[in-house]
């Protein structure tokens, strides 16, 4: 879960400032969807590969 939560905080926090930068919403959405899904990546990466 705080996997989850982590990666809807930097999405949103990353969508925010790409729209207060662009005034696009799609391109801040899609700004906000790639940050999330990065962010799920690479926790599970650094948990599937933790030695």
């Amino acid at each position: 879960m705080p996997t989850f939560l982590a990666g809807l905080a930097l999405g949103g926090i990353s969508g925010g400032i790409t729209y207060g930068l662009t005034a696009d919403d799609h391109l801040a959405a899609l700004a906000a969807v790639i940050a999330a899904v990065l962010t799920w990546l690479g926790i599970a990466t650094l948990l599937l590969f933790d030695d």
